[in-house]
């Protein structure tokens, strides 16, 4: 293969892998959407705030380095929650809070909330 068929087949590979990979904002919605769902059983809706992950990719930028690292430990604790149980509820809320804990600097969370 010429030198040009190979910057050809690595540019298409890059952007194919580009494409599948997700972005924190796609993460933290994902989350949130599964957090939701697990809190069903023993609530209307998860108590986290409103988040639209539109805004987010538009003012990530904002976020530093450390901001980034404790959104993703905050999108593997959310993960790692099990369904909440009715009888369990206070310890599921707790979880959630704990999850909560990994927090992100104020500019961060002003851009991307």
């Amino acid at each position: 293969m010429r030198k040009s068929g190979w910057m050809l087949a690595w540019m298409v590979a890059v952007a194919v892998l580009t494409g599948c990979r997700s972005t924190p904002c796609q993460d933290l919605a994902e989350a949130y959407a599964d957090v939701d769902q697990k809190s069903r059983p023993c609530l209307e809706r998860a108590p986290l705030p409103p988040f639209d992950p539109s805004r987010c990719e538009q003012n990530l930028q904002q976020c530093a380095g450390k901001d980034l690292d404790q959104l993703d430990h905050q999108v593997e604790c959310y993960q790692k929650l099990a369904t909440c149980r009715p009888e369990q509820k206070a310890s599921f809320l707790d979880a959630i809070s704990t999850c909560d804990n990994h927090f992100i600097s104020n500019t961060c969370e002003a851009a991307i909330f």
